[in-house]
């Protein structure tokens, strides 16, 4: 039997905050006074941190943790090893009350090493971690299986993750077992878990977790070729080449080789050759998709054109050029280089509305009243062809409107007053954006720079105005159309309840819970079923602007052939059947393949950033 509680605890205490604490004594307190003893152990260490700055101090923390670590290595019990764990929790947790962030920082070593005797705690007992916000990311890494979101999730919670709590290795302690139990044959669930562990493992992040050799160990009992790919990139400290980075996110610098070569035709188009087209992008872009022209009527009234680059006309649905662009779903931005959906010859060239040359386009026509409203009953997409005349940057065509009095000038500001009247009827399209932007950390997209550049505020609007144009036709020409839509839902209590339920142990009236569920669920994605768009505040949203650059865009063209110009003409019940199939398989794969891009960008400049890139020599 061991000592009476107060004995053992007033013992322990004055041994800790003696100079010379007798670990041995301390140690067999633990096997013999358990609860006792861990409480005078912890209760001493955070006495002692509030000096941790003292050597001494600093020298007896780092033993009473390292004799922690050693009892929890050989412990059997696991009744003894989860009261450990959730000692360590409980003090973990009042961190705030008992430190200030100084305070905190300078013990910040300590901390981490006590998170990991938790962690091998967890690996010895075979427990789970506890609370709301592991249950909370293990439900994104197992259930939502959604990488964008778990990265933002960990991003906006990093120092959370990192310092003062044990989710961090608990979530990543369950990873590493589901991890090396994956089929070797199954390719998806390799791909998916490698890229979870690569959000993990990235940065000051990784090097936590990898200080406890525990991880290495058990990947290391694995005799899996995936396994040992990943282990081989933790010891080059993930030094790679870029064609290695984008093989593990299934993307290609290079397109496949392919026979399909196509040129410049006219097709059956309208003429508007004539018009003053304008195009306004990033200063150097060659790939550009969407030009403006506005012309004023007799009546007083004026006419607007938004001309989209056509892909249907130059390159048929049914050709491995389309495919292709399909399975990269969007051209991917890098620091040092872009990768096209398309060969350059088309995304810069033929497909390009590049100025002085024709191209064919997808044109959308609404008349606007003499207030700048938009009459409705006027909206016309047809087939066209155009010659830009006036490639704009933002900041060329920004200058342009604050020096005025020329012809483009005036044209410049009547596209102005027409979307400056869409902003404020719809002042959701502007909330909407700047929210995407909030959680996607930009702060170089139109929408971020509209409130000071009067160029992005008419680039945004109408690109959005484009995309209401086939809900708006479909409503008033009752078309019953089908399409790639880009839906958002509406965010409401009820809504936040669903996303917590299916969450295992979370307090449903968790406050900070339902903001969470409020944050990071409502976002906009490609769906058959049209819901709406809640964000953009509208009953309807297509994405068709940018299909140069955007497969979905490109998919949308297709089937305004087929649905709306070519409506009569050929089998109307067969052109469903076929769109239907089309449009929900790309729809399920654009959602998968658009976050497995993102995550490559993420990780490419990662890996750019700190010098992990090795570039190939050129023969």
């Amino acid at each position: 039997m061991g000592k009476k509680a107060k004995t053992v605890t007033k013992e322990i205490t004055i041994d800790i905050l003696s100079c010379t604490p007798n670990y041995d004594v301390i140690y067999n307190y633990l096997t013999t006074n358990f609860d006792e003893a861990v409480t005078a152990i912890l209760n001493g260490i955070l006495k002692l941190f509030r000096k941790i700055e003292n050597i001494n101090n600093n020298e007896i923390v780092g033993h009473l943790i390292t004799l922690l670590n050693n009892f929890a290595s050989k412990s059997k019990n696991k009744n003894v090893l989860n009261k450990l764990y959730e000692k360590i929790d409980i003090k973990l947790s009042n961190l705030s009350k008992s430190l200030n962030w100084e305070e905190t920082m300078k013990a910040e070593e300590h901390i981490i090493n006590l998170v990991n005797v938790q962690n091998r705690c967890l690996i010895s007992s075979n427990s789970k971690g506890k609370g709301d916000k592991y249950n909370f990311i293990m439900y994104l890494v197992f259930k939502k299986r959604d990488i964008e979101l778990l990265g933002k999730y960990m991003m906006n919670n990093m120092q959370e993750l990192i310092i003062s709590n044990n989710i961090l290795p608990s979530v990543f302690a369950n990873i590493i077992e589901r991890y090396i139990n994956i089929d070797e044959d199954n390719k998806y669930e390799i791909k998916y878990f490698n890229e979870v562990l690569y959000l993990f493992l990235r940065g000051k992040l990784g090097e936590k977790l990898l200080s406890n050799n525990d991880y290495m160990e058990i990947l290391k009992k694995s005799d899996k070729s995936f396994v040992w790919d990943l282990i081989c990139k933790i010891e080059n400290n993930f030094v790679m080449s870029k064609e290695e980075v984008a093989n593990a996110y299934g993307v290609s610098f290079y397109f496949p080789p392919c026979k399909e070569k196509y040129e410049y035709k006219s097709g059956n188009t309208k003429d508007f050759t004539k018009q003053e087209v304008l195009t306004i992008d990033n200063a150097g872009d060659t790939c550009l998709d969407d030009g403006l022209f506005v012309k004023k009527n007799k009546n007083g009234t004026y006419t607007l054109y938004i001309h989209t680059a056509n892909i249907p006309e130059t390159i048929p649905y049914v050709s491995n050029t389309m495919r292709e662009a399909l399975k990269r779903q969007k051209t991917i931005y890098l620091p040092d280089c872009d990768i096209p959906i398309f060969e350059k010859y088309l995304s810069s060239g033929i497909l390009s509305i590049l100025p002085n040359k024709v191209t064919n386009t997808l044109t959308y026509i609404v008349d606007v009243d003499t207030d700048y409203s938009l009459l409705l009953d006027t909206l016309t997409i047809i087939p066209g062809r155009i010659i830009s005349r006036h490639k704009l940057s933002y900041d060329e065509a920004d200058d342009i409107l604050r020096k005025g009095n020329t012809p483009l000038s005036e044209k410049l500001n009547l596209l102005l007053e027409i979307f400056n009247k869409l902003s404020r009827d719809n002042l959701r399209v502007k909330s909407f954006h700047k929210f995407k932007n909030i959680l996607s950390q930009r702060n170089d997209t139109n929408s971020f720079k509209s409130d000071t550049s009067p160029a992005h505020l008419i680039v945004e609007h109408s690109m959005v105005l484009s995309g209401r144009f086939i809900p708006m036709m479909n409503k008033y020409h009752n078309l019953n159309l089908i399409m790639p839509w880009r839906v958002c839902p509406k965010f409401d209590e009820e809504y936040a309840k669903k996303i917590l339920d299916e969450i295992d142990h979370i307090d449903e009236m968790s406050d900070a819970l339902k903001r969470v569920a409020r944050d990071y669920f409502p976002r906009s994605y490609y769906s058959y079923e049209n819901i709406g768009h809640a964000g953009l505040g509208i009953d309807g949203y297509v994405k068709v602007g940018a299909s140069v650059r955007d497969a979905m865009n490109a998919l949308a063209e297709y089937i305004i052939y087929d649905l709306i110009i070519n409506r009569d003409e050929g089998d109307l019940d067969y052109k469903y059947y076929f769109w239907e199939k089309e449009i929900k398989y790309w729809c399920e794969y654009a959602s998968n393949k658009i976050a497995e891009n993102n995550s490559f960008v993420e990780e490419y400049c990662y890996l750019r950033r700190n010098g992990k890139i090795l570039e190939l020599e050129k023969k």
